[in-house]
């Protein structure tokens, strides 16, 4: 009686390594679609890019090495296919230019034009010079700075003369986030929020143009996650509730800063269609602002999103200046007939019944937490 032949290396690595690696990429892939509020399956959200290559790389491996031997080869391929799918699903807005709902618009008379540029400095760094150089490149009318500090407060004190209006909040904790919005233009009605903690600042204020028109800018930085089991509540009603604010208000709104979410992400995209927000990466692509150091961990975290009365002139993400994030400079232009030419994402019918869950229960959370 013949024995029978060992396995070749190939089936072994195909069997022991990559059709497990398969299966872990497959279900990491579908967890975010069950809704959650940890911060360990929201995560999973963030590097969808990265998990696809790795899928539709594994996939070709499992046939090169002669894989679908055995049923259990067939479901583990057809579960990673569904999850491939998934990941285009969400991608392909940001890296096919099928559909651009922000319109470009050309040159803007100074009157009508807004320049932003928004920076994540972090803390620990104290490259300023080379962010002073950007925004010398850049020439803003607005700049919104995060994670601030006394350190970046005097340095931010060289400004002045080109970008005269501040407002400020220096966090006396180190583990606080500061930021910073100074502006070359009159900011009225000016006001820092802390919505659902006392150690998240969000700055709230009308710009005036030259023009005497106003624009409604609102700087976030929802805080990132302590610990993989922390709720991302907080985060998600400080995007809704922004958005709920913008959404009726009369005057054209802008939401700008780190936002600790990416832009394919649920909460951004209810977000968007809560506030009628247009998103300029939408058919123009990624444009990753965090890691700076790290090319694998390449996420657009830094947004900058605004209602359909303002066209789109520049959207650039600027050079790495020492933090781990780029900075993002846009130009608007405030051209109220735009609003028959763009078309921001539709209210879905429970996007308002969701929001006020999401925010009552942060508040809740809040609540809980200082009364503790």
């Amino acid at each position: 009686m013949a024995r029978k032949q060992g396995k070749t290396l190939p089936e072994r690595l195909d069997r022991w390594l990559i059709v497990p690696l398969l299966a872990l990429l497959a279900i990491a892939s579908l967890l975010p679609l069950v809704e959650s509020n940890l911060w360990w399956v929201r995560y999973l959200d963030y590097p969808r890019l990265q998990i696809a290559i790795a899928l539709a790389a594994l996939i070709v491996l499992h046939m090169l090495l002669g894989g679908f031997r055995r049923m259990r080869d067939w479901l583990v391929t057809a579960l990673a296919g569904v999850a491939l799918a998934s990941h285009l699903y969400y991608l392909y807005p940001y890296v096919l230019p099928l559909e651009v709902p922000a319109e470009r618009v050309g040159a803007c008379p100074e009157a009508s034009r807004l320049r932003l540029l928004i920076a994540n400095v972090k803390k620990a760094n104290e490259h300023a010079e080379a962010l002073f150089e950007i925004v010398r490149d850049t020439d803003p009318d607005l700049f919104l700075v995060m994670e601030t500090d006394a350190w970046w407060d005097r340095r931010l004190d060289t400004l002045n003369d080109g970008l005269p209006h501040r407002m400020q909040y220096i966090p006396r904790r180190h583990a606080a986030y500061g930021m910073h919005l100074l502006s070359r233009y009159p900011l009225l009605e000016p006001r820092i929020r802390f919505r659902f903690d006392e150690r998240t600042p969000a700055i709230n204020a009308q710009v005036q143009l030259p023009g005497n028109e106003a624009i409604d800018f609102h700087g976030l930085h929802p805080r990132p996650p302590l610990y993989w089991s922390q709720s991302t509540l907080a985060r998600d009603a400080q995007l809704l509730a922004t958005a709920r604010d913008s959404r009726d208000n009369g005057v054209p709104s802008v939401l700008a800063g780190d936002f600790n979410a990416v832009a394919w992400e649920s909460v951004f995209r209810r977000t968007l269609r809560i506030g009628s927000l247009l998103d300029p990466r939408v058919g123009r692509g990624l444009y990753p602002t965090y890691d700076a150091h790290n090319p694998i961990i390449a996420w657009p975290l830094d947004h900058v999103i605004y209602q359909d009365e303002l066209g789109l002139v520049t959207f650039e993400r600027q050079p790495d200046f020492g933090s781990d994030h780029y900075p993002v400079f846009v130009e608007l232009c405030h051209r109220p007939g735009l609003a028959d030419r763009q078309e921001a994402p539709a209210l879905a019918d429970d996007d308002l019944g969701e929001a006020k869950i999401a925010i009552e229960k942060a508040r809740e959370e809040a609540d809980q937490a200082s009364g503790s």
